[in-house]
């Protein structure tokens, strides 16, 4: 009789006994029977050195269609001290990983814990601290690191010297990946949205593929309810490989998981994770196969380097606490359109003008307020930048109370005419000198305007 319940695969005889753990065999226990158990029920029951003995939900009706030889519990401390199981799989939702594998260490029980291993950082290596007193194994389960095509691409790396940089895909809709398990967008039990869920397994992937990677900035998007469904994290290697991972839970269709290194002489070295994998979540079947094979490995063996899974909550939490502060949020509209009526048209331009940005990103107009308008190609970035080159073209009035701020793009008449760099104050309090980054100098006669003109300041969506 199959060990796992029914519509969990198809059902193979095994049988369970005394002798199984006397012939090597690793009594597996499974804490958490949400969307993710699945694969690992079937990797268990398809690998002749594990055997499934116990299984916990707090769901009764999940417990349901297991073999006799499988015991069943609702509580899994009761699951960890009835000398059961040798190992358990822990998955469960992010925020019960710290507690219940804390509970299974102390238990002198090995613990393979669905990714991310920990919501913090403090939680992760307090574990690996506690796995290391009570002579335990805590194994991360990162799934696509067994990826046949993660694995084929780090086997042809070039000479790192070869490689320009390195650009990653993990996007997906989550709805359908995660059934009836809604606490993926829970943000008290997730701790977050696509950097802590799939965010991971992308980074294991291609630390897989680069070795270790240092994260440089982060930016989140999409938020809703305070989890975040899409990010940008810039990453970078030791030797200097700049790499950006692309992370989102909206696509409107099917998912892009992939990792594509760019070389210095234009070629591509490409790896699709799903290529060849034409049923829904097919590919996780010999992903998950390798997590438990090598979960077994690690603990009859020993492990031959640390587990990776208190570096990659670092990443996540350093992504977090970088991306959370930003002002910057992708895919979201912060603000309304702001529009600006021409009065007074300049057309001279100068080299030597000596300007200076700013420290204000953003500035507030009133209702009614009068601001200069003035190109630039210098490209002023830093606050007392000097602005020599430049353009004008005239003074605006701004009919309602708006922000202005740097990055809004600006569109006149006849189309986009550039984006604001931000601010000069030498007239100040008369009005601003709103700078704008303009690939030429323009004047109004460039761009043949003309009073009652409007122009529109357009912004805070990426």
């Amino acid at each position: 009789m199959s060990t796992r319940p029914a519509g969990h695969g198809a059902p193979r005889p095994t049988t369970t006994t005394t002798t199984d753990k006397d012939l090597g065999t690793m009594r597996i226990g499974v804490i958490g029977l949400g969307v993710i158990a699945p694969f690992f029920l079937s990797a268990v029951e398809d690998d002749p050195a594990l055997s499934l003995t116990a299984v916990c939900d707090l769901d009764t009706a999940k417990l349901t269609g297991f073999a006799p030889s499988v015991t069943t519990f609702t509580d899994h401390r009761a699951l960890l001290s009835s000398g059961l199981v040798d190992g358990v799989v822990i998955t469960l939702p992010n925020h019960a990983h710290a507690p219940v594998v804390a509970d299974a260490l102390r238990a002198g029980i090995h613990v393979c814990c669905e990714k991310p291993l920990t919501v913090t950082s403090e939680d992760a290596y307090g574990l690996m601290a506690l796995a290391e007193a009570s002579g335990t194994t805590l194994f991360t389960a990162f799934h696509r690191r067994y990826n046949t095509h993660v694995l084929r691409l780090a086997g042809e790396l070039p000479d790192r010297a070869d490689i320009s940089h390195v650009t990653s895909r993990y996007q997906e809709r989550i709805e359908e990946h995660t059934g009836e398990d809604r606490w993926y967008q829970d943000i008290e039990r997730c701790g977050g949205g696509c950097v802590i869920d799939n965010g991971p397994n992308a980074l294991d992937a291609l630390e897989t593929v680069l070795g270790p990677l240092a994260l440089r900035d982060a930016t989140v998007g999409d938020v809703r309810a305070g989890v975040e469904f899409c990010a940008a994290l810039d990453l970078v290697t030791p030797d200097g490989i700049p790499v950006a991972v692309d992370l989102d839970w909206a696509l409107e269709t099917g998912e892009r998981k992939d990792i594509t290194v760019h070389l210095k002489d234009g070629r591509v070295l490409h790896a699709d994770m799903l290529e060849g994998f034409q049923a829904f979540k097919s590919s996780l079947d010999h992903e998950y196969a390798g997590i438990m094979a090598e979960f077994h490995h690690v603990v009859r063996d020993g492990r031959a380097e640390p587990d990776r899974g208190p570096h990659i909550v670092d990443l996540v939490e350093e992504a977090y606490a970088i991306g959370r502060v930003k002002e910057t949020r992708l895919r979201m509209a912060a603000k309304e359109p702001v529009t600006a009526r021409l009065v007074k048209l300049l057309f001279h331009r100068r080299t030597d003008r000596g300007m200076v940005l700013s420290p204000w990103e953003s500035r507030c107009v009133r209702a009614g307020d009068v601001h200069e308008l003035v190109t630039t190609t210098d490209r002023p970035a830093a606050p007392g930048d000097r602005v020599d080159h430049v353009g004008f073209l005239g003074f605006a009035e701004f009919p309602a109370g708006a922000v202005v701020e740097r990055g809004d793009t600006v569109l006149g008449p006849r189309g986009p005419i550039g984006t604001v760099a931000g601010f000069d104050e030498c007239h100040a309090p008369n009005h601003y000198n709103i700078l704008i980054d303009t690939d030429r100098v323009l004047t109004a006669e460039d761009l043949d305007l003309h009073t009652t003109d409007t122009l529109t300041f357009s912004g805070g969506t990426q």
